[in-house]
């Protein structure tokens, strides 16, 4: 980044294509802000991908993309011995992550991974759920992480996606960079390419916001499949 970017990212804030390439991969001095950012957008799809997920104790569970690792905690919670692991692109969100979690870390409950989904560092079948929010507008050919995916879960595993409509993304104008929208019958074929039979969808409506002048209520869908 050259000095004039810098002096723009300071007085002006990120551009939409800056803020975009952030959201995928928060990097520099930025991340911290980022991850902030996202924790507070993503609370309720949290709760509704925990809803859906149907732990049960003894679960080996994957987060893909859990930026500053906030909620692993709250997920432990969820069932008794639980084994969580995270699978985070950016560099500066894995040692965030890492410095949130010291104690499910250092129990041994926690694993953290800098990688991504497309070519995953974990052994066939070794999770009974995976799930992820906000990330497969980033997954610019979808298939090869969902043939990850099959490879990694256990028989009878799932995997659950928590992403925002194509509707209510477009609302917000830094998704024109780098960002693949869908609706929930769009989703429904990738996952059906890629191997995999949808098992459920939740809708959820999020609390209302407000960018750049304009309030709108996010819609968003949790969908469940598992391996046809």
């Amino acid at each position: 980044m050259n000095p004039l970017q810098f002096l723009r990212l300071l007085f002006k804030g990120p551009t939409h294509q800056q803020l975009a390439a952030q959201l995928r991969r928060p990097h520099g001095f930025m991340a911290g802000k980022v991850g902030e950012r996202m924790n507070a957008a993503n609370r309720a799809l949290y709760e509704g991908a925990w809803n859906a997920l149907d732990l049960r104790d003894g679960m080996s569970v994957l987060e893909i993309g859990p930026g500053n690792g906030l909620f692993f905690p709250e997920l432990a919670s969820k069932a008794q011995g639980l084994k969580l692991f995270g699978l985070d692109l950016s560099e500066d969100m894995v040692r965030e992550a890492t410095a949130r979690n010291a104690r499910l870390l250092s129990s041994g409950q926690l694993q953290l991974v800098h990688g991504t989904s497309d070519r995953m560092p974990f052994a066939d079948g070794a999770f009974d759920r995976v799930f992820c929010i906000n990330v497969v507008y980033f997954w610019d050919d979808p298939l090869p992480h969902l043939h990850e995916l099959r490879r990694v879960l256990r028989p009878g595993g799932t995997f659950t996606a928590v992403l925002r409509t194509r509707s209510s993304m477009e609302k917000m104008p830094f998704t024109a960079f780098g960002f693949t929208t869908y609706e929930q019958a769009d989703w429904e074929r990738v996952l059906q390419a890629g191997g995999f039979t949808l098992q459920r969808t939740t809708v959820l409506r999020e609390p209302e916001i407000e960018f750049l002048g304009v309030r709108f209520v996010p819609e968003s869908l949790v969908m469940v499949a598992s391996p046809a």
